[in-house]
């Protein structure tokens, strides 16, 4: 059977854009338009255009072109998992007859505990949370968020692939219980992970011309990643962070800082593999075009100025930090320079040791030797 009848929607849809982009004709506006926006509509796909439906059907025939796979993705055929499932606790939530909801939600107290605790027994407990769910800002929060999204059926599906992959790299490694939950706008923690259990704040992944986020005063910069389609990157991201942390690995000067968010990201590659770069970077499509295009003068730039072994923070925030640019290199520039660099250093490290596991990557801690035998070169 071809590769692409047995993946689920929001992969087709990648599968797609890899179809258009051999094509020089489209090929400008596919990388313009489509890994930001075919992933959207896999996660609230209501009002997809027929002409892209079509493309779509046009695509499930290209089985040849799409048996094609990046070096970093693996064979999972063998990979069985049970699909993950999003309890979604802001349903229950809004749902409720607030004068009655303590006894409304007797059924729920084991299922939610993670939300509700103890302290739901308490007075002070059942008035917070009152509060909560008849706060006219919070309720709109939900309306809106049921608009965006009604299903989280195809999301899941994407967690479960992508935790097909997981499984490969970490067979013994637990996989996380999720929830979904309204956060209020938290947009300094979209996604909260902790004790093998990942809380998913759904109002945060609305779509970057969401109103109430720049009442909120969240910058505009970070407004682009509060898309659908970023879910699954950041989840996945959660996991690296994971893992990088119990490496014990402490990056001291830029070099380091390159190759812990360089592996992050390959980490993101290897779970993730068809997922486009831009949605793993947080990139807009020109910020992308801008980093391949200039990779070679970002790199010169690094050198000249001897910024590798640098350990002064404010420089290493410079290069690695999130902001609407790197500021060192000018307001065109995109953000993150230095972990883009990172990024490739790893994948031809990688590349040249075939033989070294994802979980062999990130317990290897000496930078220095990563980037010499990646024989990196611009």
């Amino acid at each position: 059977m071809c590769t692409i009848l047995r993946l689920n929607f929001s992969v087709r849809i990648v599968f797609l854009q890899k179809v258009f982009l051999r094509d020089t004709h489209i090929k400008s506006f596919a990388k313009e338009l489509m890994p930001v926006f075919f992933m959207n509509f896999a996660y609230s796909p209501r009002n997809i255009p027929p002409v892209f439906i079509l493309l779509l059907s046009l695509a499930l025939f290209s089985c040849q072109a799409l048996e094609r796979r990046p070096p970093f993705m693996a064979d999972v055929s063998h990979i069985e998992i049970q699909p993950i499932e999003i309890l979604r606790y802001e349903e229950v939530l809004f749902n409720l007859n607030p004068d009655a909801m303590y006894e409304e939600l007797q059924p729920y107290l084991s299922k939610f505990g993670v939300f509700l605790g103890e302290a739901i027994h308490t007075p002070e407990g059942q008035q917070q949370l009152y509060e909560y769910i008849t706060d006219p800002l919070v309720r709109q929060l939900y309306a809106d968020t049921r608009e965006v999204w009604p299903s989280l059926e195809n999301l899941e599906e994407d967690l479960t692939e992508a935790f097909r992959f997981y499984r490969y790299h970490f067979p013994d490694e637990p996989i996380p219980q999720f929830f979904s939950y309204i956060s209020v706008l938290d947009h300094n923690y979209p996604i909260k992970y902790y004790d093998g259990v990942m809380v998913i704040g759904l109002d945060l992944y609305l779509g970057p011309n969401y109103e109430k986020y720049s009442q909120a005063g969240i910058q505009l910069f970070k407004q682009h990643r509060m898309q659908p389609a970023f879910v699954p990157v950041d989840v996945m991201r959660m996991m690296a962070e994971k893992h990088m942390q119990q490496s014990g690995f402490v990056p001291q000067h830029l070099l380091d800082f390159m190759i812990y968010e360089g592996t992050v990201l390959y980490f993101l590659d290897s779970t993730l593999p068809l997922t486009p770069d831009s949605l793993k970077m947080g990139y807009t499509a020109d910020q992308q075009r801008w980093m391949e295009a200039n990779l070679e003068r970002v790199w010169t730039f690094f050198l000249e100025n001897e910024l590798l072994f640098s350990r002064d923070r404010r420089v290493i925030k410079q290069f690695v930090g999130d902001a609407p640019f790197t500021s060192p290199l000018g307001g065109n520039t995109p953000p993150r320079t230095a972990a883009f660099i990172g990024w490739r250093i790893v994948r031809e490290f990688m590349r040249n040791n075939p033989t070294i596991t994802l979980e062999q990557l990130i317990n290897k801690q000496d930078s220095q030797q990563i980037l010499q035998q990646s024989r990196f070169r611009p």
